[in-house]
């Protein structure tokens, strides 16, 4: 059985060296000489200009992937009607863009905000009426709700970041939301969250990562951004602006999708059930996924984030952890499918060479070389980094 193997990268390396697979029967990463050539800067040239590329502005998450670089991964190792699997799915950029490509979409996260981010874009409404409408709909009832919400259901240190009658509205919004699992609206709010603009629902505060900024912003000189701040106007605004170049295919109202929050590993998928794997894996050194987004995390009703970052592939534990996870994948990758790693360029402590290497050894060590890698790709691509 042939499965193959393909690790790309999408940040600028100096150079890459050659990673040791040499022990392991390898797989040709291009049987065609052409499809090298294919994969060229030239097809994500200035991918933010790229049809859709406001839908990916969703909501804050690091290092995602450009969706032109997706779009170009999608065409080359996938074709319509295809079921393409993102086992680590983070923003759900692969996901969306898999089902905009009239492919079945297949995710998975274990983290819940990863989770809800791809939700919300596989069951985006696709028009910004039906959108509105929703919003709309919602802000009423979180209105009439508001004013008796009890603060007390969050503790001291979120309640440190809001004015009260705002923090009354956001709780009573995703208390309304979490039931009705309306992971759409639930990530424009996660958008929206926290920032040092006035279009945001918090105090001054990070964006990426909630550190209040009252130290560059203090409340006496700056008293209008310590108001009240209504949720209404902010998520209207959020979502009409989301929706401003964004465009669907005819069949998005048939796309077909299925996402599951667990261990990668453990995924309930039958052998040979999948045509391609297209993700960015977690890796040793990257972003800190979890801590950054606790705020976030608290209102999907995961306050413990501690614990929740425990639950994550960690550094002391990786290789045993990505490596049942490469088996699995190899598993249910079908024979001659494609399994697509992109990866951003790591701390710098961390040489990205080091990170290849690792999950070329760990694919052939754990999926009796039915994965492996022979060469890689490395070129200047360009990483979404706008909010």
């Amino acid at each position: 059985m042939r499965r193959r193997s393909q690790t790309t990268t999408d940040r600028p390396l100096a150079a890459i060296a050659e990673p040791p697979f040499r022990e392991g029967r390898q797989l040709n990463l291009f049987e065609n000489p052409e499809t090298a050539r294919q994969l060229d800067q030239a097809l994500w040239y200035r991918s933010f200009e790229r049809s859709r590329s406001n839908i990916h502005q969703l909501s804050p998450y690091e290092h995602r992937l450009s969706p032109a670089v997706v779009q170009v991964l999608i065409d080359l190792y996938s074709k319509p009607g295809d079921i393409v699997l993102d086992p680590f799915s983070g923003s759900g950029t692969v996901a969306f863009e898999v089902a905009a490509a009239d492919r079945l979409a297949w995710a998975n996260d274990l983290n819940p905000y990863a989770y809800a981010l791809t939700r919300a874009k596989l069951e985006m409404p696709n028009s910004v009426r039906l959108a509105v409408q929703q919003a709309i709909a919602i802000v009423d009832q979180v209105e009439t709700l508001a004013p008796t919400f009890d603060l007390n259901q969050h503790s001291a240190w979120v309640q440190a970041f809001f004015q009260p009658d705002t923090l009354r509205e956001i709780g009573a919004a995703f208390e309304l939301l979490k039931p009705q699992e309306n992971f759409f609206l639930m990530a424009c709010l996660l958008g929206i969250l926290h920032h040092t603009r006035p279009g945001y629902l918090s105090y001054p505060t990070s964006q990426t990562s909630p550190y209040l900024r009252k130290a560059s912003y203090p409340p006496e000189q700056y008293p209008e951004l310590y108001e009240y701040r209504d949720v209404r106007s902010r998520l209207l605004t959020k979502i009409r602006r989301l929706y401003q170049h964004a465009t669907f295919p005819q069949t998005w109202g048939q796309r077909r999708s299925q996402v599951w929050q667990m261990d990668a590993a453990t995924l309930p998928l039958a052998d040979a059930s999948v045509d391609a794997i297209i993700t960015a894996p977690p890796y040793p050194g990257a972003c800190g996924y979890v801590r950054d987004h606790r705020l976030r995390l608290h209102f999907l009703g995961h306050s413990q984030w501690q614990t929740l970052h425990e639950s994550l592939i960690q550094s002391h534990d990786f290789r045993d952890r990505m490596g049942a996870c490469l088996a699995t994948l190899a598993r249910v990758l079908k024979p001659g499918g494609y399994c697509v790693f992109a990866f951003s360029k790591p701390a710098r402590h961390i040489q990205l060479s080091q990170v290849i290497s690792t999950f070329g050894t760990l694919a052939i060590e754990t999926t009796e070389q039915r994965l492996a890698v022979q060469t890689t790709h490395e070129d200047s691509i360009l990483v979404m980094q706008r909010t």
